[in-house]
């Protein structure tokens, strides 16, 4: 696990003339996803790179979603009206104590959420365009970073993983956070920030899928196939994306 972290890696690029393009790998050997939006074409596209293809005029990328700047530009803000106001109400119906956080016996992380945590685990290239796990991270900057709830002095405005040991294994069981403002703790449970997740992608594809076009139909199959057997295997998550 820890050797596929260190090829992990993002790469992004930007320019007036052709617009923005976000490099990510994929499951697949040799592959890599791409979202971008084209400055001349006037459009968004979402497409997979098959970078073992090396012969000229060989079709190397699969485009799985393009959609114009102004129904892109215009979903964008509807659907960041309706994710704020969600994750607002997520968050305030999720108010906790520390006290029942102390209960609960949870143990979280304070060093991968804190602000060194990226530069100590990422390393930057060509001006922060190029992002790329450290090959020599430290694991025991996260290892001895674990701690029981009551051995933490909590940060304002921060946010935590909260686990808890079972069977010798750290279970996930949800997300802290702690607001000043607000004057209090925020614990949402791992099942229900997984239905708030579930509903974000159904708005998407309802959105997607009330202008259809053919341009956007292989995403929106993707779409519908994760939803319908969000727990896919691997190998069938591999089958799915070709």
């Amino acid at each position: 696990m820890i050797e596929d972290l260190k090829k992990l890696f993002l790469r992004f690029n930007y320019s007036d003339e052709n617009g923005f393009i976000l490099n990510a790998p994929t499951l697949n050997k040799g592959e890599h996803l791409s979202i971008g939006f084209d400055n001349k074409r006037k459009e968004f596209n979402i497409h997979f790179t098959d970078d073992n293809i090396n012969v000229p005029g060989a079709k190397r990328r699969n485009f799985i979603f393009t959609m114009s700047a102004f129904r892109f530009f215009l979903f964008l803000n509807r659907f960041d009206t309706f994710y704020k106001h969600s994750i607002v109400d997520l968050i305030l119906s999720s108010k906790t104590n520390l006290g029942k956080l102390k209960k609960n016996k949870f143990i979280v992380n304070t060093f991968v959420t804190s602000d060194e945590a990226e530069d100590k685990l990422i390393h930057k290239r060509k001006n922060g365009r190029h992002w790329k796990f450290r090959e020599n991270f430290d694991l025991d900057l996260i290892v001895d970073n674990f701690k029981h709830i009551d051995e933490v002095d909590l940060s304002n405005n921060s946010f935590y993983l909260a686990y808890k040991l079972k069977n010798n294994n750290l279970a996930l069981q949800g997300i802290l956070y702690k607001f000043e403002n607000l004057n209090g703790l925020y614990f949402i449970p791992i099942k229900k920030y997984n239905r708030f997740t579930k509903h974000m992608a159904i708005a998407m594809y309802n959105y997607f899928n009330a202008y259809p076009t053919e341009e956007t139909l292989p995403l929106r199959q993707l779409m519908y196939e994760r939803l319908k057997h969000p727990y896919l295997d691997k190998e069938e998550a591999k089958r799915l994306q070709s």
